[in-house]
């Protein structure tokens, strides 16, 4: 997360500096963690049968907050780091870059949800403090994705080997 994304708008945009960047990222983890409710010192975690069942109760708030946090957050990032490298080895172009976000967008919705409802299911609010901060990190690193692939796509793809999609490199 942020490996491609902040390198780019840090060289090539006056969007915001390194330290305004360092400011507003920590005052987003203490905002977020004034606002995380205390864990719940009498859960319990109860394993369910298969992905389904995992899923559901994530959703509904009932796993623990590593089985709602670790196995996305591990593949979203896998997902980012492939597509970002097939994109800087010309084998993607924008529209299949583009693509793969669209296709991530709800599945990333789902997890910033279990993730908030499942946060008191930890030992320490720190750590639910975190997973809930590295959520909004997603976010915003989406929303950085977007800007750079509409307001500067130069700076990630080589805009001279598209001659189908020329016009989103203008």
């Amino acid at each position: 997360m942020f490996t491609k994304t902040l390198p780019i708008i840090f060289t090539y945009t006056k969007l915001f500096s390194q330290l305004e960047a360092v400011i507003f990222l920590a005052a987003l983890f203490l905002l977020v963690y004034c606002y995380t409710p205390a864990v719940k010192s009498t859960w319990r975690d109860c394993s369910s049968n298969g992905w389904y069942q995992t899923l559901y109760s994530a959703w509904l708030g009932e796993s623990s907050l590593w089985r709602a946090f670790w196995p996305f957050f591990t593949l979203v990032n896998i997902i980012f780091y492939y597509i970002d490298y097939r994109a800087m080895t010309e084998t993607y172009t924008i529209a299949s870059w583009k693509t793969v976000h669209g296709m991530l967008l709800l599945p990333i919705v789902w997890w910033t949800r279990s993730v908030w409802v499942c946060s008191q299911n930890t030992r320490f609010k720190l750590l639910s403090s975190v997973a809930r901060t590295l959520t909004l990190c997603l976010l915003l690193e989406f929303i950085l994705r977007f800007y750079i692939s509409t307001q500067m796509p130069q700076t990630f793809f080589d805009c001279r080997l598209l001659t189908l999609e020329y016009g989103d490199c203008v």
